[in-house]
C-alpha cells in the first residue's frame, strides 16, 4: 500500500511540474468552473453496493390460447397497462355473443313476470268468466224446468240425466274462468319470479366471466417498467401460467447496503444519502434511506440498510441500469453545516491540499513568468492562437487557495478554508496543468458541438478534446496551440 502512495504521489507531482513548465510557455490553460456550496449535512460512512430494480416480476398467461400478436421485446420500455401479448379471441367472442343473447331471453321472461298481466289479457278472463256465467245461469233454468216436468211426469228420467250433465259441466265451466281471472288479477307467483331473477343471474355471471376471458387474452403490464426477457412467440399455445415476459421496474432503484453494526444508533429511515455510480463518473444522485433491517445475520455483525434512488427515463433507456456498482454516503451522525467544493477541484500540490479559482489580476506571488506583451501592449496570449468559435473566453489567471479536508460527501468534499465562500467559482477541468498565477480561459461546462467547430491544425495536428463526461452530454473543448490539450484528455480521466 506505501508502495501504492508514493507511486501516486509521483504521478501527481510529476503532473504538477508538467502543468507548472507549461504554464510558464504562457499560453491559457481551457477550464470549466463550478461553484462552492454551503449545506447541512451529516457524518456520513461510505459503503458500496450494487444498484437493483426496486420491483421485478415474471408476467405470465391467466388464459389458455394461441399467441396472435407479441407486441413488446427486450428493452422495451413500457407503462403499465400497455399490451405485452395478444392471444386468439374469436372463439371466445362467438362464446360471449351466443350467452349474451340467451341472457336477454331471460331478462324478457323476468320483465314479463314482474309486470304482470297486460290489461287486454284481464279484458279476456272477465269476458269468459260472463260467457260461462251465463251459460250456466241457462243451465240452471234448464235444470230447474226438466225436474219440474220429470215430476209432472211430462218428462223421461234420460231427458233428466242429459240436462243434468250439461248444468254441472255449465258450473265447472263457470268455476275455472273465475279462477284463471283471479289468477290474471293476482299476477305470477313468487317463487316463479324469483326462479327467472336466478336464471338472469346466471346469465349475467356467465357473460361477465367471458368478458374477462376475454379481457385477459391481452397480457398487460403491471406497472411501469422495461421489458428484459420475451418468454413467448407467436403461434405459441400458452397454458395458464406459462410466462410471457419478464419485467423490471427501474424507475426506482434500489441499493442494498450491509452496514456495520456500530452505526446502527445513527440510521434513520427516511435519511438522504448521496449516490454515485462508477460507470457514471463524477454524477451524483440523490439516494433516501427506505428500509433499516432491526436483524444481524449470524456472525456477520452488519445490519442491512436499503436506499431507494430515483432513476430518470433519458431518451428511452433508465440513467442507472440494475447491477452496477454504487458508492453511498450513508449518514450516520448529527447534521451540521458543511463548506462543500467538487472532488475534482482539489489537489495536491507542493505538500499542500489546494483548488483554484480565477482572478482578473494575476497574482503578484505568482512564480510562472508572465506573458510576453506584443506590438500593442497585450500579452501575447490573450489572442488564441486557432478560432474556436464566435466568442473567445478572455485570460484570466488561476489563484491557489489552500484548503483542509474534513470528509466526503458525494461527488463533494467538505473541506475549511478561510478565502472560500459559496458560491465561489473553483476549477474542475484542467486543474491538474494549473500553477498559481498560469493564465486561464473560462469555458462553458457544457459546449453544444455546432457552437464549437473542430480547431485549426497546430503542427500538422488537430486540436484534441476530451470525450463526453460520463452521466451527461458530450462535451466539445476548445483547441489550443500547444500540446497541452492532449495531456489534458489523458488526465482528466484521472480528475
Amino acid at each position: 500500500m506505501r508502495q501504492i502512495m508514493i507511486g501516486v504521489e509521483a504521478l501527481a507531482a510529476a503532473l504538477v511540474l508538467v502543468g507548472t513548465s507549461w504554464a510558464q510557455m504562457g499560453a491559457p490553460t481551457a477550464v470549466y468552473l463550478e461553484p462552492v456550496e454551503n449545506r447541512a449535512i451529516r457524518r456520513s460512512v461510505e459503503l458500496v453496493g450494487t444498484a437493483e430494480a426496486r420491483r421485478r416480476t415474471v408476467v405470465g398467461a391467466e388464459t389458455g390460447g394461441r399467441v396472435d400478436k407479441m407486441r413488446a421485446d427486450a428493452g422495451d420500455y413500457l407503462k403499465a397497462g400497455a399490451p405485452v401479448c395478444q392471444l386468439r379471441t374469436l372463439p371466445v367472442k362467438l362464446q360471449l355473443d351466443q350467452t349474451q343473447a340467451l341472457l336477454a331471453g331471460a331478462q324478457a321472461a323476468l320483465r314479463k313476470m314482474e309486470q304482470g298481466f297486460r290489461r287486454e289479457e284481464v279484458d279476456q278472463a272477465e269476458a269468459r268468466v260472463k260467457a260461462a256465467k251465463a251459460g250456466f245461469e241457462r243451465w240452471t233454468l234448464e235444470y230447474d224446468r226438466t225436474k219440474r216436468l220429470l215430476a209432472d211426469g211430462a218428462s223421461t228420467k234420460a231427458e233428466m240425466d242429459t240436462t243434468e250433465a250439461a248444468f254441472r259441466q255449465a258450473k265447472e265451466l263457470l268455476a275455472e274462468a273465475e279462477a284463471a281471472l283471479a289468477l290474471v288479477k293476482t299476477g305470477n307467483r313468487p317463487e316463479d319470479i324469483d326462479s327467472a331473477r336466478a336464471q338472469v343471474a346466471a346469465q349475467t355471471a356467465a357473460v361477465e366471466q367471458l368478458k374477462d376471458t376475454l379481457d385477459k387474452m391481452t397480457i398487460t403490464m403491471p406497472f411501469d417498467g422495461f421489458v428484459i426477457c420475451k418468454k413467448a412467440e407467436e403461434g405459441q399455445w400458452l397454458s395458464p401460467g406459462l410466462p410471457v415476459v419478464e419485467i423490471v421496474d427501474l424507475g426506482v432503484v434500489r441499493i442494498q447496503l450491509d452496514v456495520p453494526e456500530r452505526y446502527l444508533a445513527g440510521l434513520t429511515k427516511g435519511a438522504k444519502a448521496p449516490v454515485m455510480l462508477e460507470a457514471l463518473g463524477d454524477r451524483e444522485f440523490a439516494g433516501e434511506v427506505s428500509q433499516v433491517v432491526p436483524a444481524s445475520a449470524e456472525g456477520s455483525h452488519t445490519v442491512t440498510v436499503r436506499v431507494d434512488v430515483a432513476n430518470p427515463i433519458e431518451g428511452s433507456r433508465p440513467a442507472i441500469a440494475a447491477g452496477l456498482l454504487a458508492k453511498v454516503w450513508l449518514p450516520v451522525g448529527d447534521e451540521r453545516q458543511a463548506l462543500l467544493v467538487p472532488k475534482a477541484a482539489v489537489i495536491r500540490q507542493e505538500g499542500r491540499d489546494v483548488v483554484y479559482t480565477v482572478a482578473d489580476r494575476r497574482p503578484e506571488d505568482s512564480k510562472v513568468a508572465a506573458p510576453k506583451a506584443n506590438a500593442k501592449g497585450k500579452p501575447e496570449d490573450s489572442k488564441p492562437a486557432a478560432p474556436v468559435g464566435p466568442a473567445v473566453p478572455p485570460v484570466q489567471f488561476g489563484i491557489a487557495i489552500p484548503v483542509r479536508i474534513i470528509d466526503g460527501y458525494g461527488r463533494y468534499m467538505a473541506v475549511e478554508s478561510g478565502p472560500l465562500k459559496p458560491g465561489t467559482m473553483v476549477v474542475t477541468r484542467g486543474t491538474y496543468l494549473l500553477a498559481h498565477g498560469s493564465p486561464v480561459q473560462v469555458y462553458p461546462k457544457e459546449s453544444p458541438p455546432a457552437e464549437a467547430p473542430a480547431a485549426k491544425p497546430v503542427d500538422g495536428r488537430p486540436g484534441q478534446r476530451p470525450g463526453p463526461s460520463a452521466g451527461g452530454p458530450a462535451r466539445d473543448w476548445p483547441a489550443v496551440a500547444s500540446p497541452r490539450p492532449t495531456l489534458a484528455a489523458k488526465t482528466g480521466a484521472a480528475e
